[in-house]
């Protein structure tokens, strides 16, 4: 296949692009560049100047980069994840949170610079600034000659950024129960205590509970939330996406309406969970496992 047909398969929205995948992973170093080029289009245009069939290939093109480990895709696509919320949910949609942290743990090219200023920039979205959060614990665990200085950016954030908004401030706190930083928890408990994080989210001694997880030696220093690690293989992320399913597609044709709903990994068999339900609750995807045991990873 070529360039282009690989791309407009990708901008299908009838079928899971299984085979216009597999063909660009015959030919990455063709494909990379290409990739990265349209990350780099759509991180620079307005929503109502991007093309339709971009977006649409955008997902498909956003986890094989990360599978690939493409490392000239990675300030691309760090620079895309700090485009505005709006913008950020009309191309990413449920992957921001989902597996965004991942994909740009894979990419990393060595310059820890660029998640940093990630997850400093207030203009930026608050789940993408988390999302940076856990791209860099990843880091620290795959790349353990970078883990020094990622600690010592977390163990200084709170300092600096004392009035970080919510989603903010719960990223940084599963940073440092992800990092084992056990001597962070009393300042971990004063955002508990000052109502900076709603017990309605989750409470002190979850907070332990996960960081008892990462320093359980059974667990080798890794939190549930971290142990997908890097995306291995993108075509078999995507076939779980419900919007990629051949029961999605003959509901569509059904109806003959458009899949317009490429960027929400479940989109309409589970409601994506809120954030301010309890950790103990019930999940809402009707798993009947608690929320912080199921989606809330």
């Amino acid at each position: 296949m070529t360039p282009d047909q690989i791309l407009r398969d990708f901008a299908r929205d009838d079928m899971f692009p299984k085979a216009a995948m597999a063909a660009a992973r015959m030919d990455r170093e063709t494909m990379a560049p290409v990739f990265v080029d349209l990350v780099s289009r759509l991180g620079a245009q307005r929503i109502a100047e991007m093309d339709d069939a971009d977006v649409m290939a955008l997902i498909p093109v956003f986890h094989l980069l990360g599978e690939w480990e493409e490392p000239t895709a990675h300030r691309p696509l760090v620079d895309l994840l700090r485009r505005p919320a709006e913008v950020l949910d009309y191309l990413l949609g449920d992957a921001t949170t989902e597996t965004s942290y991942r994909v740009l743990a894979g990419t990393f090219n060595g310059d820890l610079g660029l998640l940093f200023a990630a997850v400093e920039d207030g203009k930026a979205d608050e789940f993408a600034r988390s999302a940076c959060m856990h791209a860099l614990v990843l880091i620290a665990q795959s790349r353990p000659e970078h883990r020094d200085a990622i600690v010592s950016f977390f163990r200084s954030f709170l300092t600096r950024y004392p009035t970080s908004p919510q989603i903010v401030l719960t990223g940084w706190m599963d940073a440092i129960s992800g990092l084992g930083l056990e001597d962070m928890s009393g300042q971990v408990q004063a955002l508990f205590q000052d109502g900076r994080i709603p017990p309605a989210y989750c409470n002190f001694e979850h907070f332990l509970e996960d960081l008892s997880e990462t320093l359980d030696p059974a667990s080798a220093g890794i939190r549930r939330r971290y142990e997908k690690g890097l995306i291995a293989d993108a075509i078999d992320e995507l076939s779980k996406w419900h919007c990629y399913t051949e029961a999605f597609f003959s509901e569509q044709r059904r109806h003959k309406v458009k899949n317009e709903f490429r960027v929400a990994p479940w989109t309409q068999s589970l409601t994506p969970p809120k954030p301010k339900i309890g950790r103990n609750e019930p999940c809402p995807c009707g798993s009947g496992k608690k929320y912080k045991k199921c989606c809330l990873h």
